[in-house]
């Protein structure tokens, strides 16, 4: 009986290590306006990326004008972020004609895909091994 109480225990304890989290901070820069939400998705592979799934950490905030700066608790891991300035509150991303946003958006290290468009997943990683912290700056 000790030995499975101790197996237990000892179980729980690696099983806790593995999971830890650790605090992360952004920044999201270069807000046009009070209206609407910022969407932000930490996403941990390149189909939620491309957001084909959900990305492991997605939540709303109300949109501030100019830079918001929050902290969330996450598994260490490589992320790659996305960030969307929704300001008329349809929880999407507006697209102009050909594909043109509307709204303001960003992603992880500021990086880019041709004509504004997402980066590849691996351009776009932050490693979260520690106390972290990035800057998104949002751009139209």
């Amino acid at each position: 009986m000790k030995k499975v109480i101790f197996t237990c225990l000892f179980l729980s304890l690696a099983f806790n290590l593995y999971a830890q989290t650790v605090p992360f901070t952004f920044s999201i820069e270069n807000i046009g306006s009070d209206k609407g939400n910022i969407l932000v998705g930490i996403c941990t592979n390149a189909d939620e990326f491309a957001e084909r799934e959900p990305c492991k950490y997605s939540f709303s905030m109300p949109a501030k004008k100019g830079t918001i700066t929050q902290q969330i608790n996450i598994d260490k891991g490589k992320y790659g972020i996305i960030v969307y300035h929704d300001e008329n509150g349809n929880n999407r991303l507006d697209m102009a004609m050909f594909g043109k946003p509307k709204e303001r958006y960003g992603f992880s290290n500021n990086k880019y895909g041709a004509f504004g468009s997402k980066p590849p997943f691996e351009e776009a990683l932050i490693n979260v091994d520690g106390q972290t912290s990035a800057v998104i700056k949002l751009r139209k």
